[in-house]
């Protein structure tokens, strides 16, 4: 089946490999398909749609933070207020000047680097946090299918209970056995309906659960559609893990990274001190007279002070390439581990659903016929029933395993 290859971001779309495995044909208002739950988890999630806000707050904090430190104006009044020849204004001095810090070392160009390595750390956090939202919903939507194919399975406990009672009933009017039987099996039957209601609980639980990845508080389609028991094709896991390096929360870390170095470089510009200049006029109301001012400043203590900045970012950039190093190896274990139930599971759904559940539905068909003839017990008719749905019921859970597994892959690879 052919893999669409829509794309709504690098860390996103991963999910989309997974659909096919599911009927991707155009959706009624009442069937959803996975592309479809994807999609609208990527329009209407209410965490999705924050990302514009919250990236462009902090793009206007960086253009605040990378703007040069403005000019300023300074007034000072001197000799007043005093006693003597300086009493009252007659001595007064006013200078009014204006003062500028000049950077040096480059300071507003690290800070405009700053910023942007931030933006794009926050936008490999949102893109991390869309692929597991991307991935979560692709989970639910497979317990969706599941669970319609476990009430399916219900469904028919029911009708074959239904259809044993009334063989029961058949050979109470033969006279050929006790009318004590038809409890048994009208005890049967209502088990059967039970677990079906059950069922329907069950799935109406999963639809809403789906429903809420994008922002609706009840399920408005009525069935997911899909096939659990189409499987695609398994790659080695050596591919799997040359593709590891792609996991968003691995290029997350790498983002960071760059944002540490770019505090790095910044408080290496602080090595360089500032130098603020001054110019302005006095005014001396004893002479009548006016003067110009003019002055500069530099602080001591500028590199002392640069360096456990750089300490810091140091020690912050060795953490975070053991804590990138350590993640990778987790990934990497868990990778083997849901490649091997990958495997597992998909050749127990097909054991279960084509070798083992035709010979189940064989042993019903047989046993049926051979209750009515009196060659079977009843015991022996209910055990046959319990065995084909058990086989059925085990299949469904060994298929959405397999698919629970591939998600799992696609969202540790990085896949897109």
């Amino acid at each position: 089946m052919a893999l669409d290859n829509f794309r709504v971001g690098r860390a996103r779309v991963f999910a989309f490999l997974i659909c096919h495995a599911f009927g991707w044909s155009a959706a009624s208002a009442a069937e959803l398909t996975l592309r479809e739950a994807v999609v609208l988890t990527s329009e209407r999630n209410p965490q999705l749609r924050a990302f514009g806000f919250e990236s462009e707050a902090m793009r206007q904090h960086g253009l605040v933070r990378a703007m040069a430190p403005p000019l300023s104006v300074d007034v000072q009044l001197e000799n007043f207020a005093g006693s003597g020849d300086v009493s009252g204004v007659k001595a007064l001095e006013t200078t009014l000047q204006l003062s500028k810090v000049v950077e040096l070392g480059g300071k507003a160009q690290r800070r405009s680097e700053l910023g942007a390595a931030e933006l794009e750390s926050l936008a490999a956090r949102q893109a991390a946090l869309r692929a597991d939202l991307a991935a979560e919903t692709a989970r639910r939507f497979v317990h969706v299918l599941a669970d319609q194919a476990q009430l399916d399975v219900r469904s028919r406990a029911s009708v074959l209970a239904e259809r044993a009672r009334d063989a029961v009933e058949a050979r109470i009017r033969e006279g050929a056995i006790s009318s004590v039987f038809l409890h048994r099996a009208e005890i049967e039957l209502a088990r059967a309906r039970i677990e079906q209601e059950h069922a329907e609980h069950e799935l109406a639980a999963s639809r809403t659960a789906l429903a809420v990845m994008w922002g609706d508080e009840e399920a408005r389609f009525e069935r997911a559609v899909g096939d659990l028991f189409e499987f695609p094709d398994i790659e080695p896991l050596e591919r799997y893990v040359a593709r590891l390096d792609g996991n968003p929360d691995l290029l997350q870390f790498a983002a960071e990274q760059r944002a540490i170095d770019a505090r790095q470089r910044l408080a290496e510009s602080a090595r360089a001190p500032n130098v603020t200049f001054s110019a302005g006029v006095r005014r001396l109301e004893a002479s009548d007279d006016q003067a110009f001012v003019a002055g500069f400043s530099v602080p001591f203590g500028a590199r002392k002070r640069a360096v456990p900045e750089l300490r810091a970012a140091a020690a912050e950039r060795e953490r975070l390439s053991f804590s990138a190093a350590a993640h990778r190896l987790d990934l990497h274990a868990r990778l083997f581990g849901f490649y091997q139930e990958i495997l597992h599971a998909r050749m127990e759904a097909n054991v279960l659903r084509t070798d083992i559940r035709p010979q189940a539905q064989r042993m019903v068909e047989t046993t049926t016929e051979g209750y009515r003839q009196g060659r079977y017990s009843l015991v022996e008719l209910i055990d046959a029933q319990r065995s084909l749905l058990e086989i059925e019921r085990d299949a469904v859970r060994a298929a959405r395993e397999f698919h629970a597994n591939l998600i799992e892959i696609e969202r540790a690879t990085g896949a897109r």
